[in-house]
C-alpha cells in the first residue's frame, strides 16, 4: 500500500506543553466567573483577570494587570471597612502564609510545592463595593475638577477687580485733595467717605477670594499641630480688633491634630471670626472651642451663643456669597466659611453646623489623622 500525501510531523512535548498552556489561558479568560489571578507576593500583583470580571467591573485588562490587587481595589478614606478591604487582605495573606484555599482565593503550586499562582473569585458583594468605591472615586475627581475651576475663576475675578478699585480709591484721595476747604461741603466729604469704606469692603472681599483659591492649590503638609494655641491666637487678634467688645473665649486645652498648620489655622481663624460676627449683638458673648469623640473620631467644634440661623437653610452656609441673615442683621459674604469647607475636604474629613435662631450655632469638623485632646 503507498501512502499519499505530506507525512505528519512529530508533535514534540515542548509544542504540545505551549498548546496546553495557551488553552489554559484562553479557558481562563472565558470562564463565566469574576476571577482574577494574583502574584503569591505580599504586594498580590494582578496577572490576569477573566473577561467576565472586566465586564462587571467596566474596566480594561490593560488598566488593571501588573497593578497591586490593593490599588485596584483600595481601602477609602472612610476606613478599611468601607470596602472590605482589610478582611479581603487579611484573607489573600493567611492562603499566601498556609498555602491552603478557602471559600474566594485558591492557591496554584507547582510540582515542587511552590505557589505559583493566587486564583481570586470575587463574590458578588465585592464587586458591588468596588463599583461604590469607582463611582466615588469619579464623583471625587468631578468635584475636584469643579473646585479647581471656581478657584480659578475667584483667582482671576479678584485679580481683575483689584486694579480698577485701586484706581476708583486714588480718584477720590485725588478729588478730596483738590477740594479742599469750604468748596467740598460735608454732604460730599461724608459720600466719599461711604464710597471709600465700600471700596474698603470690596478689597477684602477680593482677598478673600484670592485665599479660597490658595486653599485649594497650597500643598498640604501634615504634623503636629497645636489647635488649642492656633484658637487662643485667633481669639487674641480678635480681641486686639475690638477691645471694646466683652467677649469670653473657652479653649480646651491640649487639642492637638495630625494636620497642615497653616490650613488649619486659616480654618480655625474663619471660624472664630463667624463666632464673632455672630455674637456682635450681644452683650455677654461667649464662644467655645473644643472636642468630643463621636465613635472614634476626633471632631473639632466651635459654638457661639450669637443670633444663629434657621438650619432650613444650612445647605447654603458654606457657599460663597449666600447670605443666611437677609435683614442685614449679620454682614458677611460666606467666603470663610467656603475657605473652611475647603480645608477639611483637604484632609479628607467633613464639617457640619448646628443652629437654633436667637441661641448660638456649633460648627463640627474632622480631620483625618486628627487626634484630639491628648
Amino acid at each position: 500500500m503507498i501512502a499519499t500525501g505530506m507525512p505528519k510531523t512529530p508533535v514534540t512535548r515542548s509544542e504540545t506543553s505551549r498548546e496546553i498552556s495557551l488553552d489554559h489561558g484562553l479557558l481562563f479568560r472565558s470562564a463565566p466567573s469574576l476571577m482574577l489571578v494574583l502574584e503569591p507576593s505580599p504586594a498580590f500583583r494582578i496577572l490576569d483577570a477573566s473577561d467576565a470580571y472586566l465586564r462587571a467591573s467596566r474596566c480594561s485588562r490593560d488598566s488593571i494587570v501588573g497593578k497591586p490587587f490593593f490599588d485596584v481595589f483600595p481601602e477609602t478614606v472612610e476606613g478599611p471597612r468601607a470596602t472590605g478591604a482589610q478582611s479581603l487582605k487579611a484573607a489573600l495573606e493567611r492562603v499566601l502564609a498556609t498555602h491552603k484555599a478557602d471559600s474566594l482565593n485558591t492557591p496554584v503550586v507547582d510540582a515542587n510545592g511552590e505557589m505559583r499562582f493566587l486564583i481570586h473569585r470575587v463574590d458578588s458583594l465585592e464587586m458591588e463595593l468596588l463599583r461604590a468605591s469607582r463611582e466615588r472615586d469619579e464623583a471625587l475627581r468631578q468635584l475636584k475638577s469643579a473646585n479647581e475651576e471656581v478657584e480659578a475663576f475667584a483667582r482671576a475675578t479678584a485679580e481683575d477687580l483689584r486694579g480698577p478699585m485701586r484706581a476708583i480709591d486714588g480718584f477720590i484721595r485725588l478729588f478730596q485733595q483738590m477740594r479742599k476747604g469750604p468748596a467740598l461741603d460735608e454732604g460730599v466729604r461724608r459720600l466719599l467717605g461711604r464710597v471709600t469704606a465700600k471700596l474698603g469692603q470690596m478689597e477684602g472681599v477680593v482677598d478673600d477670594l484670592l485665599e479660597l483659591a490658595r486653599v485649594g492649590q497650597a500643598t498640604l503638609v501634615r504634623g503636629r499641630v497645636d489647635i488649642t494655641r492656633l484658637a487662643r491666637e485667633a481669639a487674641d487678634e480678635w480681641g486686639a480688633r475690638e477691645p471694646e467688645r466683652r467677649v469670653q473665649f473657652e479653649i480646651a486645652p491640649h487639642l492637638e491634630a495630625w494636620a497642615d498648620r497653616d490650613l488649619v489655622a486659616l480654618a480655625l481663624e474663619n471660624l472664630i471670626a463667624n463666632a464673632w460676627m455672630y455674637t456682635a449683638t450681644r452683650e455677654e458673648a461667649r464662644i467655645e472651642v473644643g472636642v468630643r469623640t463621636i465613635v472614634g473620631q476626633a471632631v473639632f467644634y466651635v459654638r457661639d451663643n450669637g443670633v444663629g440661623f434657621d438650619m432650613a437653610k444650612a445647605d447654603r452656609l458654606f457657599v460663597p456669597f449666600a447670605r443666611m441673615h437677609e435683614d442685614g442683621a449679620v454682614q458677611g459674604h460666606g467666603i470663610g466659611l467656603a475657605c473652611v469647607k475647603r480645608v477639611v475636604q483637604r484632609h479628607g474629613g467633613e464639617v457640619w453646623a448646628e443652629a437654633v435662631p436667637g441661641e448660638g450655632a456649633c460648627f463640627h469638623f474632622t480631620l483625618n489623622g486628627a487626634h484630639g485632646a491628648r
